[in-house]
């Protein structure tokens, strides 16, 4: 029996009990033999399903990476890759070449794979952070005998997504006591949308360290933050502390720590 047909029976459990002993015999005393098993056995770990089996997974945050796994190209790839390995099994065994080629082409998959589940887990972690930051739920700012005042003009630009506007309006304003931490959440949230996240982490920063009523907002806000740049780590650091302290957005913080499992 070729060596090739012999490990692809081992690796399939096809061999008899005193088959597999001489098998194990072998690859203890045989030193190449060993080596081909081992190239073999990458090969048929990468294209066995179990190996997939990743791609029935239902978890929320790897929904995208699964639709991408099942798709009709993906699966005419891994039956292309199997059935090749099959007819080398059967009709060419000496083309050892050809076969490094496939071997070579599974471990680009793998690698494909592994650089897709990395990319879409970033993009489900902005997806998660436009699902919790809540835009349209943010407080309306205090307008004093019903005038139309600055800071409602800024809101309007905020809900426009006129980000450097509102900012630049922000910045040309003095302080507003009475609105304070609300311009900071403001503030913040417009740099981060905006990807100034040094200038964020400075604002959420001042209202955490402030005496305002609202100060402990400033810890959500600081972790969405961290979330939208894919700091996952840091996200969870922040998370715990409010659940710990029980701070703003208890329920909503156990609930994205659940997300991010």
């Amino acid at each position: 029996m070729e060596d090739e047909i012999l490990i692809d029976n081992y690796l399939k459990g096809e061999l008899s009990k005193d088959e597999e002993k001489a098998f194990l015999e072998r690859l203890e005393s045989d030193i190449a033999f060993n080596e081909k098993f081992q190239l073999e056995k990458q090969l048929f770990d990468a294209l066995n399903e179990d190996s997939w089996s990743f791609t029935k997974k239902r978890n929320k945050e790897l929904e995208t990476y699964k639709t991408l796994l099942e798709s009709e190209d993906i699966e005419a790839l891994k039956d292309t890759l199997k059935s090749t390995t099959a007819s080398f099994n059967t009709s060419d065994q000496n083309n050892k070449s050809r076969r490094i080629y496939y071997h070579l082409a599974a471990a680009s998959v793998v690698v494909f794979l592994g650089f897709q589940f990395f990319f879409n887990q970033n993009v489900s972690n902005q997806d998660l952070y436009n699902d919790y930051v809540g835009l349209s739920d943010l407080p309306s700012f205090v307008s004093r005998n019903d005038e139309a005042n600055t800071l409602s003009e800024v809101q309007n630009l905020f809900e426009a997504k006129k980000y450097d506007e509102a900012l630049t309006i922000f910045q040309s304003q003095p302080d507003d006591v009475e609105n304070k931490s609300i311009v900071l959440i403001y503030q913040g949230i417009a740099q981060t949308e905006l990807g100034r996240y040094k200038e964020a982490e400075v604002t959420f920063n001042s209202l955490i360290n402030s005496d305002l009523l609202d100060a402990n907002k400033g810890y959500w806000y600081k972790a969405l933050m961290y979330l939208k740049q894919s700091r996952v780590e840091d996200t969870k650091e922040i998370l715990n502390r409010i659940v710990s302290e029980n701070l703003f957005n208890k329920k909503k913080a156990l609930d994205l720590l659940s997300e991010l499992q």
